[in-house]
Order: structure tokens, then C-alpha cells, then sequence
């Protein structure tokens, strides 16, 4: 579906205003995070008790079989919310620009075929970091089974051990790779949706860097709120070049528990 000049103008919101645009975000991601939170902590509560059970009943645990085990549900899991997180922000800004038209007409200037590909290629580049994660959840049983035989214990001792100091440990990891992966996943695809946006109408659109500003939020954030640049251009934070945030080229230090947020806008609702 290609759109003609006169309809351009539906692009334009008029006055932004940063922290109504933050907030709307902010919800629809924690909306995300939490369902995406309840998956994974059923998917680990249920990992620990199965391999705490052939530990007990059997004195089996090998951490390689584990990790690979874990990460063939891991995965699909993830691919699953990544796009769920995709179609919830293009939705959201199909809403945004085009209000008098069916979202299934308009979605994406008619290219949704396109999300897909986009989602793959996103979730391909986040594999090797994912990958670690079932590892180190594996490795920490190993650790405490390990722990558990030096101390002379028995298998249930042991098991229970495990179950004692991993469970809470595996909700708060799950807690943190909901939130981040959600941010991460939220702030790649609103990009991707604002750069065929302008690839499609030639409107020149402009990104500004949004801090959620509260006694949690990093300096560097902080400092970074208020950056407008263009679509082609990158942030500075903290030193550090970022297209988006989340962008995992700022580091674990910018990137894990980050709540930050970038508005888009044609250049002249951006500076008016």
C-alpha cells in the first residue's frame, strides 16, 4: 500500500509531550514484562523440580544435558515474546498515526510481511547472550549439588539444598530477564518501525532520548535525557554510542534494568 502526499500529514501529532508519551510506553511494556515474567518462572520452577527429582531419586545431574534441555524451551519461549513484544509496539504506532484506518489495512504501510524477518534477525543476534543464561542457571546447581556432597549430605538433604537457594534465585533471574528483554526487545522494534516509516514517506522523522528520572536511574541516563538526534544517528551516553535504548552496543552497564525510553516524531512536532 503505498500513501499518497496529502496523506503524510496524518503523521503529524503536533506538540510532543515527552513524559505522556513515556508513560504510555512504560505501561504497555510492564503489561508485557509481567506476562512474559509468569512464563519464565513457570518454565524454571518446573526445570529445578524435574531435575531435582531425578537427583533424588537416582543421584542424576549432568549441568551439559541440563543447560541444553532448559534452552530447548528457553528459546521458543523467547522467539514467542519477541513477537508479541514486536506486534504490541508497531501496533501501538499504527494507533498513534493511523487512527482513521483498519489496522490489518495500514499496519506497517502494508509491509507486515516484513516483521518477521526483522524479529528473526533480532533474535539471532540476542542467541549467544540467551545461551549463556541457561548455562549459568545449570552451573549454580551444579555448584550447590557439588556443595551439598562435600558437606556429606544425602540426596534428599541435597535436593532440598538446591530447591532452598535456587527457586528464589531463579524468580528474581527470571524477573530480570523479563524486564530486560522486553525493554531491549520493545526499543529495537519501535526503531524499526520509525525507520521504514520514514523509508516509506520520505517524512524526516527525529528520536529523543527519555529518562525515567528518579533516585534509581543511572547519571549517565540522566545526563542523556533530552538528546534529540536523527533517525541515522546515535546517542551519546555515558560516552557510549546508542541507537536506541537497550541497545546492547551500550553494555550490560547501560542496557540491564534500564527503563528508559525514545520518542519519536516528525522533525517539526519534535522542535515545535
Amino acid at each position: 500500500m503505498q500513501l499518497n502526499r496529502k496523506e503524510f500529514n496524518s503523521f503529524r501529532q503536533g506538540r510532543i509531550s515527552a513524559i505522556r508519551e513515556s508513560r504510555k510506553q512504560l505501561i504497555l511494556r510492564n503489561n508485557l514484562e509481567k506476562r512474559f515474567y509468569r512464563t519464565l518462572s513457570t518454565l524454571f520452577r518446573k526445570f529445578v523440580n524435574t531435575q531435582l527429582y531425578l537427583y533424588k531419586e537416582f543421584g542424576l545431574y549432568e549441568s551439559s544435558i541440563a543447560s541444553q534441555r532448559l534452552n530447548e524451551e528457553f528459546m521458543p519461549l523467547i522467539m514467542a515474546h519477541y513477537k508479541r513484544v514486536f506486534k504490541a509496539m508497531y501496533k501501538n504506532n499504527e494507533d498513534n498515526y493511523m487512527m482513521d484506518r483498519k489496522a490489518e489495512e495500514a499496519f506497517v504501510f502494508g509491509r507486515n510481511k516484513d516483521i518477521e524477518t526483522i524479529i528473526e534477525q533480532y533474535f539471532f543476534s540476542r542467541q549467544l547472550v540467551l545461551a549463556g543464561i541457561t548455562a549459568r542457571m545449570s552451573n549454580r546447581i551444579s555448584v550447590l549439588i557439588e556443595q551439598g556432597r562435600a558437606d556429606n549430605l544425602t540426596l534428599p538433604q541435597i535436593a532440598k539444598l538446591v530447591s532452598d537457594n535456587f527457586l528464589g534465585m531463579s524468580r528474581s533471574r527470571a524477573a530480570l530477564i523479563a524486564r530486560t528483554e522486553t525493554h531491549n526487545a520493545a526499543s529495537f522494534a519501535n526503531d524499526s518501525y520509525h525507520l521504514m516509516l520514514q523509508e516509506d514517506t520520505g517524512i524526516k522523522m527525529l528520536k529523543r532520548w527519555v529518562a525515567t528520572i528518579d533516585d534509581r536511574t543511572r547519571p549517565t541516563h540522566s545526563e542523556a535525557s533530552g538528546q534529540i538526534v536523527d533517525m541515522s544517528e546515535d546517542f551519546m551516553v555515558g560516552g557510549v554510542p546508542m541507537k536506541y535504548a537497550g541497545d546492547s552496543r551500550g553494555g550490560a552497564k547501560n542496557v540491564i534494568n534500564c527503563r528508559c525510553i525514545i520518542v519519536y516524531a516528525d522533525e517539526r512536532d519534535m522542535r515545535s
